[in-house]
C-alpha cells in the first residue's frame, strides 16, 4: 500500500494511542462485571432458561448506560475519525499523514454531532435487521434442542448477521465523505456502493486472519504495523467502488 509506506511508524503510534482509549475506557466500564461467553449463552437457551439470559444481559444499571453513552459519544466517533484518516492518506497519496491529530479533528471536529446521529440510526435499524434475522432459527433452536440442528441455525445466524454487517460497513465512511447526506441516505448508500462487491469486502477481511493470528505471537504488538495496513486496506476498497460509482 503506496500510501503507508514511510508513514507506518506513525500509523503504528496513532494505532496504539486508539487501542490505548479504547482499553482504558472499556476497562473502567467494566470493572467488576462478569461477562457470559458463548457456551454460557447457548445452554441457557438450549434449557430455556430466560432467568438466566437475563441475567446474563443484565449487570450494574449505571454501567450498562455509561458503556452506551460511551460508545455512541466517544467509541464511534473515535472509530470513524480512525477510518476517515486512512481514507484521506490513501487519496493525499500519502502526504496527509497527521494521524493523532486527524483521527481527533475527524472524529470530534464540526461534524461530530451527525456523525453520532448518523451513527446511532444506523446502529439501531442494523440491530433491528439482526434481530429479525435471528429470531426464527434461535425459535427453532430452542424447539428442536437438537446439537445438528443448533450447528446449521447458528451457520444461518453467522450468514445473515454478516451480510447485514457488510451491507453496511460504509456508512462509517460515507458520513465524512459526503455529509451533506443524512442518517437513511448514507445507510442506502452504502447499500448500493456494496451490491455485488459484499463478497470482496469479504474475502479481504478474511485474507487478515492468517496474519491476525500471527500477530498473537508478538503478544499484540505486530497489530500496532497490521492495523494501519487492515483499514488502509478496507478504505481502499471504499474510494474504489465509490469512484466506480461516479465514474458509471
Amino acid at each position: 500500500m503506496d500510501a503507508l509506506h514511510g508513514n507506518f511508524g506513525k500509523a503504528a503510534l496513532a494505532t496504539l494511542v486508539f487501542a490505548l482509549i479504547y482499553g482504558v475506557i472499556g476497562a473502567l466500564l467494566n470493572m467488576g462485571q462478569e461477562n457470559a461467553d458463548f457456551m454460557d449463552v447457548y445452554r441457557a437457551m438450549i434449557n430455556g432458561d430466560y432467568s438466566a439470559l437475563l441475567g446474563m444481559a443484565g449487570g450494574n444499571p449505571i454501567n450498562t448506560i455509561a458503556s452506551m453513552l460511551s460508545s455512541l459519544l466517544i467509541y464511534v466517533p473515535l472509530t470513524v475519525g480512525m477510518s476517515n484518516t486512512f481514507r484521506l492518506l490513501l487519496e493525499s497519496k500519502g502526504q496527509e499523514n497527521k494521524f493523532i491529530s486527524n483521527i481527533f479533528k475527524l472524529g470530534f471536529g464540526k461534524k461530530y454531532l451527525h456523525i453520532v446521529w448518523v451513527m446511532l440510526v444506523n446502529t439501531i435499524i442494523v440491530t433491528i435487521m439482526s434481530f429479525a434475522a435471528i429470531i426464527i432459527p434461535v425459535i427453532i433452536m430452542i424447539a428442536a434442542s437438537n446439537v445438528l440442528v443448533s450447528i446449521i441455525c447458528i451457520i444461518g445466524i453467522l450468514f445473515l448477521l454478516t451480510v447485514i454487517s457488510l451491507t453496511y460497513s460504509m456508512v462509517s465512511y460515507i458520513v465524512l465523505d459526503t455529509p451533506g447526506l443524512g442518517a437513511i441516505e448514507s445507510m442506502r448508500r452504502s447499500r448500493n456502493l456494496m451490491t455485488g462487491n459484499r463478497w470482496r469486502l469479504f474475502v479481504l477481511e478474511l485474507s487478515f486472519i492468517g496474519w491476525l493470528l500471527l500477530g498473537i505471537f508478538t503478544l499484540f504488538i505486530g497489530y500496532l504495523w497490521l492495523m494501519p495496513y487492515m483499514v488502509t486496506s478496507e478504505a481502499a476498497l471504499y474510494c474504489e467502488v465509490r469512484d466506480a460509482e461516479t465514474a458509471a
